[in-house]
């Protein structure tokens, strides 16, 4: 009989995960991590399936740690990304062993009154068939543009643009919460990356404000530095749409883009998201590759320690 048990995960297991990545089909590493940045896997809820007899890792699930944002609303759950997974068997014996991880990850999280949102993005078949059988259900997709460097046509101007100061990453965490839902919020803490290391740009009107974009510039290895820009946000306030103010900060971060002889701008946005879809396209955005499905499971306070 072979035997099998589940224990969090250790960082003294990353040699092991390292194999099991390599060797099986049935892998997923969010963001492609690279070697340096596998260690930080452990320092969320994980969980390993062992081998009693060889000691070897079967599986492994790990998701992030928590971060909560002070700016959402006290209703909004806490998101936890899965960050990683890998299962050495196949078909139905792969789904029961990653419903059995994920069990035994949620239960490390503590009881809050919110609950939890776990989820994916994957386009993996293993996996989408391993988070449904644990409860994920398919609640969007992410759908990916790119845009050749061109010049960009002029725009109105309706809002006056600055550069964003630390200071102001508190109200644009506010602003972030209004504008959109919980699972793609980014709160203080994300900001504070975003601003070590993207270009931030603050809409404002009348002395109140109401947007801002972020847009990332790529190393290339070239003497000029730069080959390629993300789009990483564009945000504007519920109250200040349909004025221009979107289109005025896209159309701002595509002209520093132009200015420094970058190649090509993309961004990401939800499928179910059509008028920024259209704001894209009208500024000539072309979509590229296949929408990535985005699986959640809420798990509410009553769940949390509770096997289902």
């Amino acid at each position: 009989m072979n035997l099998s048990s589940i224990r969090p995960g250790r960082l003294e297991d990353l040699p092991e995960l390292q194999r099991l990545h390599a060797g099986s089909s049935r892998s997923y590493y969010y963001d492609d991590l690279g070697d340096s940045e596998e260690p930080e896997l452990f320092k969320g809820a994980t969980a390993v399936l062992v081998d009693q007899h060889t000691k070897k890792l079967k599986g492994f699930v790990a998701f992030d740690r928590v971060w909560r944002s002070q700016a959402l609303p006290d209703s909004a759950p806490s998101k936890v990304p899965l960050r990683a997974a890998a299962i050495a068997s196949a078909g139905a014996a792969a789904r029961s062993q990653f419903r059995a991880l994920f069990e035994h990850t949620r239960q490390q999280l503590p009881p809050q009154s919110q609950g939890y949102l776990f989820y994916a993005l994957t386009e993996q078949g293993w996996l989408r068939a391993s988070l449904e059988e644990s409860g994920f259900e398919q609640c969007d997709a992410v759908r990916f543009y790119e845009r050749k460097s061109r010049a960009v046509e002029p725009v109105s101007q309706p809002a006056a643009l600055r550069p964003a100061r630390p200071a102001d990453l508190p109200q644009l965490a506010k602003l972030d919460a209004a504008t959109f839902e919980p699972l793609w919020h980014m709160g203080v803490a994300e900001l504070q990356h975003l601003h070590r290391d993207c270009r931030i740009e603050i809409a404002e009107v009348a002395g109140m404000t109401v947007g801002y974009s972020a847009l990332r510039l790529i190393s290339d290895g070239s003497p000029r530095g730069f080959g390629s820009a993300q789009l990483v946000r564009l945000a504007v306030h519920p109250g200040a749409r349909t004025r221009g103010v979107g289109r005025q900060l896209l159309a701002a971060s595509l002209c520093y883009a132009h200015q420094l002889k970058i190649s090509r701008v993309f961004l990401n946005t939800q499928e179910s998201n059509t008028p920024s879809q259209n704001l894209y396209e009208s500024l000539q955005f072309r979509r590229r590759g296949r929408p990535v499905p985005v699986f959640v499971n809420r798990v509410r306070q009553r769940q949390a320690h509770q096997l289902t």
